[in-house]
């Protein structure tokens, strides 16, 4: 047996030093992922990474509750909307040939269904005239003039649109 130095071509071939040098890289691994795994599971007060997953599980339990609530409330809306005056369409103009200005108009007051009123002003020199008339599904009972068809029209191409 000799004591002197180890040829270097003799390690690289020798099994047992190659075996050693994969051991000890592994060791090193395993001692880097440990202290990974435990800083990820220390937490920031010391919480492990199971509480955490747990809170956040929670979270989203009480957010999926809330959504549910949120569209409830949303679909009780939208069908008040749809009762609701919306878009109303206004129209003036020069009901006489006398009057200097149009100060006469129209205007529709209907929800998207169609349901309301047209109220009618008609201005002369001497007096003012008003005039209302029901409105179901965008057609009235009583003859409409060619003003009040006009916002009627335009009331309900306003709520064509907003459905859209």
């Amino acid at each position: 047996m000799s004591f002197g130095p180890i040829p270097l071509l003799s390690l690289v071939t020798d099994p047992i030093a190659i075996l050693s040098f994969v051991i000890v890289i592994l060791f090193a691994y395993i001692v880097y992922l440990d202290r990974k795994v435990t800083h990820l599971t220390r937490g920031k007060n010391g919480a492990s990474l199971e509480d955490t997953i747990e809170k956040c599980i929670e979270s989203v339990k009480k957010i999926e509750e809330r959504n549910e609530l949120i569209s409830a409330h949303a679909l009780t809306l939208q069908e008040k909307m749809s009762h609701a005056i919306r878009n109303v369409s206004t129209v003036r103009y020069k009901a006489f040939d006398q009057n200097g200005s149009n100060q006469s108009f129209s205007i529709a007051l209907v929800n998207e269904e169609g349901n309301g009123a047209v109220i009618s002003s008609l201005h002369a020199h001497e007096r003012n005239n008003t005039f209302a008339k029901p409105v179901q599904n965008y057609t009235s009972t009583y003859e409409l003039t060619e003003e009040e068809e006009q916002v009627l029209k335009e009331a309900k191409d306003a709520h064509k649109e907003a459905k859209k």
